[in-house]
């Protein structure tokens, strides 16, 4: 009787998993790609927001915590923007190289590290203390500029 319900169990999460696969497939592509460029908009909106802010005599706060909270809440997320399918070749074009897909673990880890320090980023800019944001803005930075020299197609502008 336990080998039936275990073996159940076990039917019943790889059909899950299965159905699941199957609606990320049947994603359409240039809808997911869109998403992928809206979102990167909105944090790069986000971050320039708080760069902005940041060079100011008297950088305000409640923007740069705003802003904060916009990256924290996209950052996790990174890794579902990139489903198999939806390269280069979709339109909206993408920046990505390949290299996102064919190396999927690598660029989850340098997501993870993005999503990590934005938590903290977040977590200093709602303290309020500018000198906790001063600190904080270029560890959040780093982990952009590492994503992007692996990941991203250098600007050919």
């Amino acid at each position: 009787m336990v080998l039936k319900s275990a073996l159940g169990a076990v039917l019943a999460a790889t059909l899950a998993a299965t159905l699941a696969a199957g609606a990320a497939h049947a994603q359409d592509p240039a809808a997911v790609a869109r998403a992928r460029h809206d979102h990167y908009k909105e944090i790069g909106k986000a971050s320039k927001a708080i760069r902005d802010e940041l060079m100011k005599p008297a950088p305000d706060v409640g923007v740069i915590q705003a802003a904060a909270k916009t990256i924290d809440t996209l950052a996790p997320q990174l890794p579902s923007w990139f489903p198999p399918g939806t390269g280069r070749d979709v339109v909206p074009k993408s920046e990505a190289l390949p290299i996102v897909w064919q190396k999927p673990d690598e660029f989850k880890k340098d997501a993870a590290g993005f999503a990590t320090a934005a938590h903290a980023f977040d977590l200093a800019a709602q303290s309020g203390k500018l000198d906790a944001i001063h600190t904080a803005f270029p560890t959040l930075g780093g982990t952009c500029k590492t994503c992007h020299e692996t990941f991203k197609a250098k600007d050919e502008h």
